[in-house]
């Protein structure tokens, strides 16, 4: 008897061996099985990676071309514009096509204002296979005011005018708090950063002047965070930041309307319409006590020189959408203010000699933004072309 017994319990023991193996192999197979599936969804997600990548790479070099080769574009379109009476390219602003550009070459349909102009689906070598796109974006840095203009006491007087301008439209705010001395020490602790001296920059009756001997920047006091000041220039918008007095809601003011390229004249093509209104308030001559006063904002009431920029914003973006120049030059943008007191029946006491020599209307330091888009991966690109000497001067990944 002990014989069955005995091997009946050897089945038990055999049986509970096998399934002991098999609960090992099940879980080394759902292991492997798992990983797999990981190891496939990384995969396709470094392919998508490579692919937004080079959509965004793709909407790049599309900017770029255009922007470089400006020439080549203005006899192509030169071509077609002669058939239809011969317009002048040199008053076409081309880089504001780049834009549909890469959407109707992503696509393969091009697009305008709501208006299908082309449809080339199904064309070899148009359009991004199905999940995919790019788009690209051109803004102009020559709109926006060059921080890093410190090389002497007229470039200092004319940043300190530019930035005023703007400070002045957010007076009665918390920001600044109707405390005039407050906006022109910011403003000087913006210029002490940048220009490579010690001297302290001081403001007396909206004249920018530099201490000498012992009244210099010295023990930190134009600088936040502990750190002292620079005496170089802004390598970047955000390093804004560090200079004393420059709170979160100023540089959330600035960041947009300022850049650290060397810009030279502003583009009022393209400058935000809040910076144009600071650098016309700036040349006055009567210093904007009527068309600028903050007082009149403070009433809840727009400002004249509000009123004033809404009918420039009109204009603009009347001949943006034609892809023509506002102004062709910087006496037409001085004699459109001058033509303008008869419309808003106020006298614009404008000292166009002084800001026709601030102001331009080309520009040549372009930010490219691009982004491509793979499935839900979405990868971006930023460069900074300068098409004076051809040469990218900023790019980021």
């Amino acid at each position: 008897m002990d014989g069955p017994r005995e091997f009946g319990g050897q089945r038990g023991v055999a049986l509970l061996l096998v399934l002991t193996a098999v609960v090992i192999l099940a879980a080394a197979v759902t292991e492997f099985s798992y990983n797999t599936r990981i190891n496939l969804a990384m995969t396709s997600h470094a392919q998508k990676e490579v692919q937004a990548y080079f959509g965004a790479r793709s909407g790049i070099m599309i900017a770029l071309f255009v922007l470089e080769a400006k020439e080549v574009v203005d006899r192509i379109v030169g071509t077609f514009a002669s058939a239809a009476g011969g317009m002048n390219t040199r008053n076409i602003e081309i880089w504001r096509a780049i834009e549909p550009l890469c959407g109707g070459l992503s696509n393969s349909r091009f697009n305008l204002y709501g208006i299908d102009l082309m449809d080339m689906e199904g064309l070899e070598g148009m359009g991004m296979p199905d999940g995919q796109e790019f788009k690209c974006k051109v803004e102009l840095e020559d709109g926006k005011i060059n921080i890093n203009g410190v090389n002497s006491i007229a470039d200092k007087q004319t940043l300190h005018g530019a930035l005023r301008g703007i400070f002045m439209q957010h007076f009665n705010s918390d920001l600044f708090n109707e405390n005039e001395k407050k906006v022109d020490e910011v403003i000087a602790a913006i210029i002490d950063w940048a220009d490579p001296d010690d001297n302290k920059t001081q403001v007396e009756q909206g004249v920018v002047i530099e201490s000498q001997g012992g009244m210099g920047e010295g023990g930190g006091k134009y600088s936040k965070f502990g750190y002292k000041v620079k005496n170089a220039k802004y390598d970047t918008v955000e390093e804004l930041n560090y200079v004393d007095g420059v709170t979160d809601g100023v540089f959330c003011l600035l960041k947009d309307k300022v850049t650290v390229y060397n810009t030279e004249k502003l583009n009022v093509n393209s400058a935000d319409i809040e910076t144009i209104k600071g650098l016309v308030c700036s040349h006055l001559l009567d210093k904007g006590m009527i068309l600028c006063n903050p007082q009149i904002r403070a009433q809840g009431l727009p400002a004249p020189i509000d009123i004033i920029g809404e009918y420039l914003e009109v204009c603009r973006e009347a001949k943006n959408r034609l892809f023509t120049p506002p102004f062709s030059s910087a006496q037409s943008f001085v004699q459109f203010f001058n033509r303008l007191g008869v419309f808003v029946q106020q006298d614009i006491p404008l000292d166009g000699a002084s800001l026709s020599q601030k102001v331009g209307t080309t520009g040549r330091i372009w930010r490219v933004k691009a982004e491509g888009k793979s499935g839900k991966v979405v990868r971006r690109i930023q460069v900074v072309l300068d098409t004076s000497t051809g040469k990218i001067v900023y790019w980021r990944e």
